[in-house]
């Protein structure tokens, strides 16, 4: 079975391909130009390097959020539009449950989408089958820091972790992860999205849709023009 996962719900644009359970390809980058511009590029110059053709992708996964809702969009329409096209199937990956699988700890870990303004998406997930034991929400790091601080031990995942590592670590019972795990995402997606296919957990093209823990500016404006 080939996979090709793609995410596009953090600063970073990244893809990853899956084959008989190796992850053989990925491409992930952290710059200026927007997911729009790069990441249909990306997939096809990393399936040019595989000598792969879209075609014989059997399952293609969205990382569905939470994190940048226009970014969000941009990753879910294409794999919509790719999935579509080609009759393949879609599973939907939670981008705090791909990137808290890849951690290995007894402590309980806690994975950091930076929502600006000082504010993280976050989750608590725990042990090797990352069974999630508190929802997706959104607090400020001051906030998330506080509501953990006194129930045991936790790892720090996420590409958020440097901006506040130096708050993270005056508990002792906190610990963050190196930069090596804090943004593979599309890679740990293909491997929760075949675990979740061989489940049964399958969407499509027309119930996929974006994970989104709050509002967009643009509705929230709307809202407040609304009152």
């Amino acid at each position: 079975m080939k996979i090709l996962a793609i995410d596009t719900s953090t600063t970073h644009s990244s893809c990853a391909v899956m084959e008989d359970n190796n992850i053989v390809g990925d491409f992930s980058i952290n710059q200026s130009m927007s997911h729009n511009e790069i990441l249909l590029v990306m997939v096809d110059e990393v399936l040019k390097k595989l000598n792969i053709d879209i075609e014989d992708i059997d399952l293609f996964v969205a990382v569905t959020g939470p994190g940048s809702f226009t970014g969000i969009r941009i990753g879910v329409t294409v794999v919509k539009a790719l999935a579509m096209a080609l009759n393949k199937p879609i599973v939907a990956v939670n981008t705090l449950e791909a990137l808290s699988f890849g951690i290995f700890s007894d402590k309980k870990k806690i994975p950091l989408i930076d929502a600006r303004g000082e504010r993280v998406y976050y989750g608590v997930y725990e042990g090797i089958s990352n069974t999630n034991i508190v929802a997706p929400a959104l607090l400020t790091i001051d906030e998330l820091l506080e509501e953990f601080s006194n129930k045991g031990e936790f790892v720090f995942v996420g590409d958020c972790v440097n901006l506040y590592k130096e708050r993270i670590l005056k508990n002792k019972n906190f610990e963050i992860t190196p930069a090596c795990l804090n943004s593979c995402i599309s890679r740990n997606a293909c491997v929760v999205g075949k675990l979740k296919f061989e489940r049964g957990d399958i969407s499509d093209c027309f119930n996929l849709s974006p994970e989104y823990v709050r509002l967009s500016q643009a509705q929230r404006d709307m809202e407040n023009k609304g009152k």
